[in-house]
C-alpha cells in the first residue's frame, strides 16, 4: 500500500483532501509515539474548513524547548491552515505539542533539516541557537516527516513590554543567522512568517496574551527562532566555493519588496547578506517606528539595509552593534502601547528625521548614503513597470558589467603575447 500518493512540492491541492489524508495516517505515527491532534471537520459539507485540537491535556512542567502553554479557547484557537497542508499539529508520550511536516524525498529541505537535527542544542536554554530545533526525523517510503516542537507566531504588531527586549528578540534571531551560514545555510525566506517563539497563547481576550508574554519576558524564559527551510539551499563548497556568490534569479521577487539587490536587477548578490537584508526589512518594519525612542537602531539597520554591499554588516557584525545596543538602550521604555505607524518601504524611509543633531552627526558614517536619485528612480521604474522593467535593468546591468570588462580582458591578451615575444 502506497502511503503518500502525491508530490509534497505541489502547491496547488485539495486542502480537505489533505487533512483527510492526514488523519488517516493518525496509526501509522502512533506505532512511532506521535498522537495526532483531533481532526474536526467543521459541520457536515466537506467544503467547510476543517480543526484540529490536541487530544490530550498536556501536563506540566514543560521543559525547553517545548512551548509555554495558555489558553482559554481548546477549539478555535488550534485552527490550522498552517503549512499549506505540509504540517499538522501532534503529540508526543508525554503530552507535549508537536508540529509535523511532511518533506519531499531528496529536497534541500531534508538535507537541512538532517544537519540540523545533529547540531541544534535542544536542550540547553541558553546555548540555544535560536533556530527551531528538529526533535525527529521519520522516513516514509521516497519522504520524510520532520518532527519539531510546536511554538507560537510573533505577532506583528511590536508587544515586547519594553524596547529592551524588542532588542532581545532582534539579537536572538540574528543569533540564529549566525548559526545557520555557519553551517553555510543560506535561509532565502527570512520574514516575519518565518520566526516563532516558545510560548502558545490563544486567549479570546487579547490582553492575556500581552499579560503572558510580559510575565514570560520578566522571567527571561522566552526565545525566538527562525524556521521553515522550504526554500532554503545548503551552500557546499564542493558545490558553491569559500565564498558563494550566485546568480540574482537564484532568489525570487516573492510578494513583498526584496533587498535591493533584488529589487534594482543586480547581476549577482552574496547569499549570506542577502540574509542579513532579508531579517534587515524585518527589523525596520517591526520597529521602525520606535527609532526616536532607541536611535542606535537608525544605524543598526542602515547597514543591514544599505545597497552598497561591502558596507553592509555581516550577521556577526550587526550581533555585535546590537549587543552595543543593548547596553544602551533603556529597559523601562515600553513599546506596546504605542500604535503602530506605517512609514513607508524600507528604500523610503528616513530613520534618521527626528534623531538629535548631535547623535546623527556622531553616527554619521553609518547613515545610507547609497539612495541616491538614480536609485529612487530605477525603484519607481521597477515598481511602475514591474517583471518587463526589472528584466530590462537586470539586462542593462549584465549589458554594462561585461563591457566594462573588455578593456581588462584585452589588456590581459596584449601582455600575454608581449610575454610570449619576450620568451
Amino acid at each position: 500500500m502506497v502511503l503518500i500518493q502525491f508530490d509534497p512540492g505541489i502547491i496547488q491541492f485539495d486542502r480537505n483532501d489533505r487533512w483527510q489524508w492526514w488523519d488517516s495516517m493518525r496509526s501509522w505515527f502512533a506505532e512511532r509515539g506521535y498522537t495526532l491532534y483531533d481532526y474536526l471537520p467543521d459541520g457536515d459539507s466537506d467544503s467547510k474548513f476543517a480543526y484540529w485540537k490536541p487530544s490530550r491535556h498536556c501536563p506540566g512542567p514543560i521543559d525547553f524547548p517545548y512551548p509555554y502553554m495558555g489558553s482559554d479557547d481548546d477549539r478555535t484557537g488550534y485552527a490550522t491552515g498552517y503549512g499549506e497542508g505540509r504540517v499538522v499539529f501532534a503529540q508526543d508520550n508525554e503530552g507535549r505539542h508537536l508540529a509535523i511536516k511532511l518533506l519531499k524525498g531528496g529536497s534541500e529541505e531534508v538535507k537541512v533539516s538532517k544537519l540540523l537535527k545533529d547540531e541544534s542544542c535542544l536542550h540547553d536554554f541558553e546555548l540555544f541557537p535560536c533556530v527551531l530545533p528538529v526533535l525527529d526525523l521519520l522516513p516514509c517510503e521516497d519522504h520524510w516527516f520532520v518532527v519539531m516542537p510546536r511554538w507560537g507566531e510573533v505577532d506583528y504588531t511590536p508587544w515586547f513590554s519594553t524596547m529592551y527586549h524588542a532588542v532581545l528578540h532582534m539579537r536572538c534571531l540574528l543569533k540564529g543567522l549566525i548559526f545557520l551560514q555557519s553551517r553555510r545555510i543560506f535561509h532565502r525566506d527570512v520574514a516575519h512568517r518565518n520566526i516563532l517563539v516558545n510560548r502558545l497563547a490563544y486567549f479570546r481576550d487579547r490582553r492575556k496574551t500581552f499579560s503572558m508574554q510580559f510575565e514570560l519576558e520578566k522571567e527571561e524564559k522566552l526565545r525566538y527562532a527562525l524556521f521553515d527551510f522550504d526554500r532554503a539551499v545548503l551552500l557546499d563548497k564542493e558545490t558553491y566555493g569559500e565564498s558563494p556568490i550566485l546568480p540574482i534569479h537564484f532568489v525570487d521577487r516573492g510578494f513583498y519588496i526584496p533587498p535591493y539587490e533584488r529589487l534594482l536587477g543586480y547581476p549577482d548578490f552574496d547569499p549570506f547578506k542577502y540574509d542579513v537584508a532579508c531579517l534587515g526589512i524585518y527589523f525596520d518594519e517591526t520597529f521602525g517606528d520606535h527609532i526616536p525612542a532607541a536611535p542606535l537602531l537608525a544605524p543598526l539597520i542602515d547597514r543591514m539595509l544599505t545597497a552598497d554591499i561591502e558596507k553592509r554588516f555581516t550577521a556577526s557584525q550587526a550581533l555585535d552593534f546590537t549587543e552595543y545596543i543593548l547596553s544602551n538602550v533603556s529597559q523601562t521604555i515600553p513599546t506596546y502601547d504605542k500604535p503602530r505607524i506605517w512609514m513607508g518601504s524600507y528604500y523610503d524611509r528616513d530613520r534618521w528625521k527626528d534623531l538629535p543633531e548631535d547623535f546623527v552627526t556622531t553616527w554619521a558614517s553609518y547613515r545610507d548614503n547609497s539612495f541616491s536619485g538614480m536609485t529612487k528612480f530605477q525603484i519607481w521604474f521597477v515598481l511602475r513597470g514591474r517583471i518587463p522593467a526589472w528584466y530590462a535593468l537586470h539586462g542593462c546591468r549584465c549589458i554594462h558589467r561585461a563591457v566594462s570588462s573588455i578593456p581588462k580582458t584585452t589588456l590581459r591578451i596584449f601582455r600575454n603575447i608581449l610575454s610570449a615575444f619576450a620568451r
